[in-house]
């Protein structure tokens, strides 16, 4: 949206990763906690929610986060030990546009899928790698789903799908991007994941991309490829996005040319925009950005600022984390962090 207002999207609900016997389990502190379409306005220093949106079937029955199928992690109760019903509604949302026709967009990390809801915020369809959509016939889904995405995208990392959507400059094609690598046996550390273009009035895939992270090791020392994520697209033109690649600890902008004659965007095909990393104020995590003029809107995600790694007894309180979800807005100039000297940036102040 225009000027300080911003659609956003909550995530799939409280959830944890708890270790038992050795395993990590997937838990739910509201398993009825449904994925919502959120309004704000940014003044100063404060965030004003206009209009909430609660995602719901085309009944009007809350989605949930709950996970889908067999093949997604097992849902437990926040005791760790009481496993869920799996709902294959349910939605782990991380990005969301508007189209000029009311309706939204969203990426969702389960399948991963596109998700179109309308203005309402009821799902009108659900996008999966080809082959997925009888899966989610069998378990009996309530809104229409359709093999409409590249098969292999079925082998998304768990919690590693789709994180992000851009809007591009015609209204109807939308970039998103994967997480992280596919699996790939052997592979633990792949630095190659994906990029696609979407036709929303076709309900197509028009291109999928290859895209190569830097090297980890132009990364805080450690980092492994394991550890790369792509977070955020900022769309530029027609042809070219913005691309946030980060870890929990940093992050870097890159500007990328959508050609649909190259199969694998490498770090020769990028244009550095901002590198964000030693940059005071800048939070960790950030899971959201958009462009304003010079300056980068940015947005964290604390992950409903609780202790995960707990297991909780019926009736206990949670233990908060003390990370709160932060609003940040940085200049970019020519300078050691970023450069603002690309093709289709506004130079305003």
């Amino acid at each position: 949206m225009g000027g300080d207002e911003y659609w956003t999207v909550t995530d799939r609900g409280p959830n944890g990763e708890v270790k038992v016997g050795g395993s990590d389990r997937r838990t739910f502190v509201v398993p009825e906690f449904t994925p919502a379409l959120v309004k704000i306005r940014v003044q100063g220093d404060r965030i004003t929610v206009l209009e909430t949106l609660p995602l719901t079937t085309p009944a009007g029955v809350p989605v949930t986060g709950l996970s889908n199928l067999p093949r997604d992690e097992k849902p437990f109760a926040a005791d760790a030990a009481t496993q869920l019903a799996l709902n294959p509604n349910g939605l782990d949302t991380e990005g969301v546009v508007r189209t000029p026709d009311g309706h939204f967009w969203l990426v969702d990390e389960y399948g991963p899928s596109i998700v179109e809801a309308d203005a309402q915020g009821r799902v009108v369809a659900r996008h999966v790698p080809a082959g997925l959509e009888d899966d989610y016939a069998a378990a009996g889904v309530a809104y229409p789903v359709t093999g409409s995405l590249p098969a292999g995208l079925a082998d998304r990392r768990s919690n590693r799908g789709f994180e992000d959507i851009a809007l591009l400059p015609d209204g109807r094609t939308v970039a998103v991007a994967l997480q992280s690598s596919v699996v790939v046996s052997g592979e633990r550390d792949r630095t190659v994941t994906e990029l696609l273009t979407f036709d929303t009035a076709t309900r197509a895939t028009v291109h999928e991309f290859g895209y190569q992270f830097d090297d980890p090791s132009t990364f805080a020392a450690g980092t492994r490829g394991r550890d790369l994520k792509i977070s955020a697209l900022i769309p530029l033109s027609q042809t070219r996005v913005l691309v946030e690649e980060r870890t929990d600890t940093e992050a870097r902008f890159h500007a990328v040319d959508l050609d649909p004659s190259r199969a694998l965007i490498t770090s020769a095909d990028k244009t550095p925009f901002a590198n964000l990393a030693g940059v005071a104020g800048v939070p960790g995590k950030i899971e959201g950005a958009a462009l304003r003029g010079n300056r980068l809107v940015l947005i964290s995600d604390n992950d409903f600022g609780f202790d995960g790694t707990r297991a909780y007894p019926a009736g206990q309180d949670v233990a908060g984390s003390g990370i709160e979800t932060v609003l940040v807005e940085v200049k970019i100039g020519n300078g050691p962090f970023g450069s603002v000297d690309l093709p289709g940036v506004d130079h305003g102040s």
